[in-house]
């Protein structure tokens, strides 16, 4: 089975995936990039400011197979109660 590897850009800071995952084919490799997005997002939940995410999959013969990109943004509506 294929290795695949997710190069990371996280709010423009870029992370090398060294290790990757071997998974049964692209298909696989596009659902674990999407949960990959997803675990980051939930870890850096947003500050007010737009987040982006972005993670290149690259297959080791290959070389890069697709990208994936998420932003997030959180937006304050309605009053904003202090002290609360």
């Amino acid at each position: 089975m294929p290795r695949y590897f997710f190069d990371m850009l996280i709010c423009g800071n870029p992370s090398q995936d060294l290790e990757g995952l071997v998974l049964e084919d692209d298909g696989a490799a596009r659902i674990a990039a999407g949960e990959i997005l997803h675990d980051l997002a939930t870890a850096s939940l947003p500050s007010g400011r737009s987040q982006v995410f972005v993670a290149t999959v690259r297959e080791h013969r290959r070389g890069p197979v697709f990208r994936t990109t998420m932003t997030l943004e959180t937006e304050t509506i309605g009053a904003v109660l202090s002290g609360v």
